[in-house]
């Protein structure tokens, strides 16, 4: 997560969407930031509104911020994740991360233990861009999303907050490598990333989520999902 308060922007980092490419394009205007720990880095919605804007608004009522995140294609989102988890650098079983190695795994396997029920292992947690996204009362809880093919979106978006030209640089990039997945087990995952995928079509659609202009359309489609 980074803000300044300057230029009147939070960024809300979803996982697995450029979000160290936007952290390294803005952290020079950014007089907040936290990042390293993923905990830090990846503040939902509903946490940032409960901590750092809260106390934002006590301190500077009179900053206005808005907040903007990226979404993905929530079925290349999850073969990303797969994929980044495959990588060398955990592979050794003395490395403090190799509990999420999935290099001796097949993507079945891997999204078998994501859509199981109860407590998945380590290696197959990926929070859902819905619950990143939206409030505990289901209100969507960021000004502007917009789909991370997009980014050309998010640095005339930025470029205009800042009042400079930002580019935006690719970084942490995953292995490149094909994925399949039995078609009965993409269409469970399917259902499980039903209100995912929903949010995301609807933004694609739209080219981007303003949530002035959007939050009721959006909520709409939600609903009709369930």
């Amino acid at each position: 997560m980074q803000m300044s308060t300057k230029y009147g922007i939070a960024f809300l980092c979803m996982p697995k969407c450029a979000s160290t490419s936007i952290e390294k394009a803005i952290q020079p205007f950014c007089n907040i930031n936290f990042s390293g720990h993923p905990k830090l880095k990846h503040i939902n919605a509903q946490l940032f509104s409960e901590t750092i804007f809260s106390a934002h608004k006590k301190l500077l009522p009179n900053v206005e911020i808005e907040s903007f995140s990226l979404i993905r294609d929530p079925l290349e989102r999850m073969e990303s994740r797969y994929r980044y988890k495959t990588r060398d650098e955990i592979k050794n079983p003395n490395h403090p991360n190799h509990r999420n190695y999935t290099g001796g795994m097949s993507y079945n396997e891997y999204i078998k233990e994501y859509i199981s029920e109860g407590k998945r292992k380590p290696f197959a947690n990926l929070a859902s861009q819905y619950d990143f996204l939206t409030m505990t009362n289901g209100e969507i809880g960021v000004d502007h999303i917009m789909p991370m093919n997009r980014l050309d979106l998010v640095a005339d978006f930025l470029s205009k907050k800042i009042g400079r030209e930002i580019e935006i640089p690719h970084e942490n990039i995953s292995p490149k490598f094909s994925t399949s997945l039995d078609h009965e087990l993409e269409k469970q995952l399917r259902q499980y990333l039903a209100e995912e995928i929903v949010m995301y079509e609807f933004i694609k659609g739209h080219g981007k989520f303003n949530k002035a202009l959007h939050s009721d359309k959006l909520l709409a489609a939600l609903k009709a999902c369930r």
